[in-house]
């Protein structure tokens, strides 16, 4: 979720510009959750999470909590197969679980709200991707030691009371090869033994931005897709609304729950409600109605609050719409 001006310089750095400090950061922390929870429930979310308000990025915040990950001298790394490189924390020792900072942040969550709670962390790919490694010397003993980390952290949350966790891996799309070679095994390593529901969001694949902002799409679902369909993951959220995407694609995934991208976080335009049942209804023709959930594309981090809020309200009344129908059929 979007987060208030009043904490942050910017809106996704590694190292950010927060503007408060101490006390009064704790306070803003749980401050701006307790507004990312709220826009959720006025909008009408079923499922809710924290908003990341904690996060500088996606994947560092979880990286800063490991033994093993030096921050203070940074390397530059090209990552998600660009060509601007972009300085990155170091794995310098052993990878292990140094407190277990998402769960508490849970826990911080579950105070607020009685509605089911998805809680987000990177996965092993996005961290391989997103740090220096000069230890494991090797790209799938990295990933796997990450994988073992994020088990340990998936275990308390499910502990915990945490009903689904998702695994960010925007990396793999844009690295397809990496994902055939060891990906899938990792991400299927970190829900490994852990009684809760899995779900892993993978962005469409794009390498960079042509002029006006516009994404130049290298790869596409159809590369990664049925390699995602033999892994042991139960769901997958999946950006449908940018790409302009077809429902048949679906048909990739056999057997998956699908958190179908139904509004575009890249765009400050607000769908419809009509837009979104239309996609819903799509779907609908390859899915059973049990196996769909209506969700953003990604995370509306870069959105105007308002923007965002209005959007969320959209895809609510959207879900809504095809629910009656469905209702009236019955």
């Amino acid at each position: 979720m979007p987060r208030p001006a009043w904490l942050v310089d910017d809106w996704y750095s590694i190292a950010a510009n927060w503007r408060l400090s101490g006390t009064a950061l704790s306070e803003g922390f749980d401050d701006a959750t307790r507004l990312a929870l709220a826009d959720q429930e006025a909008a009408g979310i079923d499922i809710v999470c924290d908003g990341e308000q904690r996060r500088p990025t996606h994947h560092t915040y979880f990286l800063s909590h490991l033994d093993g990950v030096d921050f203070t001298t940074l390397k530059p790394k090209a990552m998600r197969g660009r060509r601007n490189t972009t300085d990155v924390p170091r794995v310098v020792g052993p990878v292990s679980v140094r407190g277990h900072s998402t769960t508490d942040d849970f826990r911080f969550l579950r105070r607020l709200t009685g509605k089911p709670i998805k809680a987000t962390l990177p996965g092993p790919s996005t961290l391989v991707d997103g740090s220096y490694d000069e230890y494991y010397g090797d790209e799938r003993a990295l990933a796997f030691a990450f994988a073992d980390a994020l088990r340990e952290e998936i275990r308390a949350l499910a502990a915990a009371g945490c009903d689904i966790v998702q695994l960010d891996e925007p990396a793999v799309s844009r690295l397809p090869e990496k994902l055939h070679a060891w990906g899938v095994e990792a991400m299927d390593r970190a829900f490994e033994g852990v009684a809760v529901t899995s779900c892993v969001h993978v962005c469409y694949g794009y390498t960079s931005r042509q002029g006006g902002g516009k994404k130049e799409w290298k790869h596409g679902y159809d590369e990664i897709l049925p390699a995602l369909a033999g892994s042991r993951i139960e769901q997958f959220s999946l950006e449908f609304a940018e790409p302009k995407l077809p429902a048949v694609v679906l048909e990739l995934l056999p057997g998956k729950t699908v958190q179908l991208g139904v509004i575009n976080v890249g765009s400050t335009e607000i769908e419809t409600p009509a837009q979104v049942a239309g996609q819903l209804r799509a779907a609908l023709e390859i899915l059973p109605v049990e196996r769909i959930i209506a969700a953003p594309d990604c995370g509306c981090v870069a959105l105007p609050r308002d923007v965002a809020r209005a959007k969320l309200a959209a895809m609510v009344a959207g879900a809504g719409t095809v629910r009656a129908e469905l209702g009236a059929r019955r």
